[in-house]
């Protein structure tokens, strides 16, 4: 059963190669050095995942991968679905029972600033690499609902 949710907007994009699309924009360098501090602190904190659902982006997925030399052991599910996502879509895309005490959900904005929203009932900024950890209110609800989570730390990577 879900009891904790990690919630990760991706790390800072590359805007240096005018040809490719958003969709396959990779990391800069404060980006790749970003996601390795975030994997370190969630190690640390011991808030590492059991499961990742995540857009299927170049960035993302760069992130993630950054992240996973030092996190294993996570199952991962890329989707396109998740690509760009707002709340509604978020929901819709992700499955209603988790078999897992700890997800992470790697994103875009603005999407992921809705949805933090949306799970803890307050709005926070979310830059890019900012990961929320939350913790379930009621665990007999749906991990769905709105307003069921508890916001217990928003990481930002140059605070680290």
């Amino acid at each position: 059963m879900i009891s904790r949710l990690i919630l990760m907007r991706h790390a800072k994009s590359s805007w240096k190669y005018h040809d490719l699309s958003d969709h396959e924009r990779p990391l800069n360098k404060r980006g790749r050095k970003s996601a390795v501090k975030i994997a370190k602190e969630l190690i640390r904190l011991e808030w590492t995942p059991d499961k990742l659902y995540s857009s299927d982006s170049a960035r993302t997925r760069e992130t993630w991968g950054r992240m996973n030399k030092y996190i294993d052991g996570v199952e991962v599910e890329y989707s396109r679905k998740l690509y760009h996502s707002g709340v509604s879509k978020i929901l819709k895309n992700l499955p209603d029972d988790v078999d897992c005490e700890t997800i992470m959900i790697l994103g875009h904005n603005p999407g992921c600033s809705e949805f933090l929203s949306y799970l803890c009932g307050e709005w926070h900024r979310m830059p890019t690499a900012a990961t929320a950890l939350l913790t379930i209110k009621n665990a007999n609800e749906s991990w769905k609902n709105e307003s069921n989570w508890t916001l217990e730390e928003l990481l930002l990577p140059r605070e680290l």
